[in-house]
């Protein structure tokens, strides 16, 4: 769902000088996406091809998914780590791939940004008026066998991590919070506190983006990428 806010006589809709565009989660409005008997939860900031597509810039490669830029490297670490062949297609056949891929690890896939503004930069520094996913709670409230949280952003003032945890703490679910492992990744736990006042532990693990801005910008090479999510992300059932 998109609609503009204009900033002078000469904004439009198609992301000229001077206009702004909210942009909102679609894949999180439509309920996506949690496999049954999730163990863990892993959370970026807010999809690029939403911003692309927002923009009309969407690619016949650009997957209607999570991480699903043709330029972002998430699903090609995943389809090597795991051996798993994947379409790179704006095609629900490709989306479905995904989706069995995640329901064989146990691995739900959301964001800490449920809606932002842009002038059409998916970069996180460029996103604005940021709405914060309230749905983390709700999926973290109805999946208690999910323990871990794994995060793809951890820079900046807009990242996923510092967004989640500040998300679980103003809304009294997070107490209690050590850091474990200072980097490479960090590695943080944590008392949660489900609605019903129930307490779990949860531990979280900061990754390395797979955005190749970011892959420069920390200049580690696609192989310590892969290596990193290759040890701590879940193994395949």
């Amino acid at each position: 769902m998109i609609n503009t806010e204009n900033f002078g006589s000469n904004a439009s809709f198609n992301g000229a000088a001077n206009a702004a565009v909210r942009v909102e989660h679609r894949y999180i409005a439509r309920g996506w996406y949690t496999p049954p008997g999730a163990t863990a939860l892993l959370l970026g900031t807010f999809p690029s091809v939403l911003i692309r597509e927002a923009f009309g810039r969407v690619r016949s490669s650009d997957v209607d998914f999570f991480y699903g830029s043709a330029d972002n490297n998430f699903w090609k670490d995943l389809s090597l780590i795991y051996q798993t062949p994947l379409l790179y297609a704006r095609t629900e056949e490709a989306v479905q791939q995904r989706m069995r891929l995640l329901d064989d690890l146990k691995l739900a896939l959301s964001d800490a940004i449920f809606a932002c503004t842009t002038s059409g930069s998916a970069m996180d520094t460029a996103l604005q008026n940021i709405e914060l996913n309230t749905g983390i709670i709700r999926t973290l409230d109805s999946h208690p066998s999910i323990a871990t949280l794994y995060f793809t952003s951890s820079s900046g003032k807009v990242n996923a991590e510092s967004l989640t945890l500040r998300l679980l703490k103003e809304n009294g679910r997070l107490s209690g919070m050590k850091i474990i492992q200072q980097s490479r990744p960090r590695r943080r736990q944590f008392i949660y506190t489900d609605a019903a006042g129930i307490q779990r532990m949860m531990h979280t693990v900061t990754l390395i983006s797979p955005s190749p801005l970011a892959e420069q910008m920390a200049g580690i090479s696609p192989l310590q990428r892969r290596e990193l999510y290759q040890t701590w992300l879940p193994k395949k059932v």
